[in-house]
């Protein structure tokens, strides 16, 4: 039985770690072009390399269980088709015994899981986060990316459509400088800007060429608009008309408030299990909603035993299966897998309806997959 386990363990070990590495690799591709994206424009290789390290383990949590059910399938269906199972049961060895090492194995990577998203990946992701903050201190131009609204000071956004590599100019840029009740107060719009970062006064020097400026106040009465003049040298704009346009306009952003901002507070996705049922506590005894929190606690506990569900799913599929049938079953789990992650989609949906208790039905698709997948086996292990 000692042979049997262990050449059974290997072969999963074998190609989980193969599935694994594959998808963890596809999933972090994502990252990647960002990290290509703030090292092209200047940032230290060594703090993009720390950043993609931070981010890691959070990455790890979403490839371990599909890894599992894609292991799964392909070991259990190699073995039915080379009747090893046929011959183990016509030895006398039951499923529950041939399956027995999987289960340990998953239920191990479930202790991994668990610890990945209490512990590990919030701790990581949020020191990752810091570096990211750390960077823009050295080069704050490596966080403006095209297509995206990017804070840089604390009333202050912008969004760039394009660079361009040749004269070093941002392309098609929207400013929008907000009230504190967070409404647009002013947007200004220009065709080119070019920034030049002054770190010792942590500050952006942002040159723009034909702009307009926009906004949705209006002037006192008797109040005259900023002089052309005043605008290229760049001083305080005050109170602006509906509509203003020129040829060229200086301004001076302040990121360091953002960044300092930054660091005081966490996401909830960030904190690790302690300081997020402290962070649940305090919000309880001040009367605050708590929903948030609660489905965070049982998003991560749902997600790190995921791996049993996928493991008595993948398990049915692979014996039934035949080797030339893998592919079908593999795209099968594909679908179920999908789905299993939609329900997650749709839980964090519900997380605005306290009501409908989306905590508890985060569990539900582990729930429905174990129960089928027991059935199943039970079924198989009869015949």
């Amino acid at each position: 039985m000692r042979i049997l386990n262990g050449y059974i363990a290997k072969n999963l070990l074998g190609t989980l770690l193969m599935a694994l590495g594959i998808l963890t690799f596809v999933m972090m591709s994502v990252h990647l072009f960002r990290i290509f994206a703030m090292l092209a424009s200047g940032v230290a290789p060594g703090v993009l390399g720390r950043v993609l390290l931070c981010l890691l383990p959070d990455v790890l949590r979403y490839a371990l269980p599909f890894s599992i059910l894609v292991s799964t399938v392909l070991v259990f269906s190699r073995m039915s088709a080379d009747n090893e199972i046929v011959a183990l049961k016509a030895s006398g060895v039951s499923l529950w015994q041939i399956t027995a090492p999987a289960l340990v194995i998953t239920l191990l990577l479930c202790g991994v899981g668990v610890w990945l998203g209490m512990v590990a990946a919030p701790a990581l992701r949020y020191e990752g986060e810091q570096m990211r903050w750390q960077a823009m201190g050295e080069n704050p131009l490596a966080l403006l990316e095209p297509g995206t609204v990017t804070s840089l000071s604390g009333q202050v956004s912008i969004r760039v459509g394009e660079r361009d590599p040749e004269s070093g100019l941002l392309k098609d840029v929207h400013i929008y400088q907000l009230d504190k009740g967070g409404d647009t107060l002013r947007e200004i719009t220009a065709e080119a800007c070019r920034i030049l970062p002054r770190p010792e006064e942590r500050d952006l020097q942002l040159t723009l060429y034909r702009f307009t400026i926009a906004q949705r106040n209006v002037a006192s009465p008797g109040e005259p608009p900023p002089r052309e003049e005043e605008a290229d040298a760049g001083k305080p704009l005050g109170k602006s008309p509906d509509f203003l346009a020129g040829e060229t306009l200086t301004l001076h952003l302040e990121y360091g408030t953002v960044q300092d901002r930054k660091s005081l507070g966490r996401k909830l996705k960030m904190m690790p299990v302690e300081m997020l049922m402290g962070d649940l506590l305090w919000n309880r005894s001040q009367g605050k909603e708590v929903s948030r929190h609660w489905y965070e606690f049982h998003y991560r506990l749902a997600l790190a035993f995921s791996p049993l569900a996928f493991l008595l799913l993948g398990i049915p599929f692979g014996i039934r299966n035949r080797r030339s049938e893998a592919a079908s079953g593999l795209l099968i789990c594909l679908a179920m897998a999908l789905a299993y992650y939609g329900v997650i989609l749709l839980c964090e949906a519900l997380v605005k309806h306290p009501a409908l208790h989306p905590e508890f039905l985060i569990w539900l698709p582990n729930l429905l997959y174990q129960a089928g997948g027991l059935a199943a086996l039970a079924n198989l292990s009869r015949h």
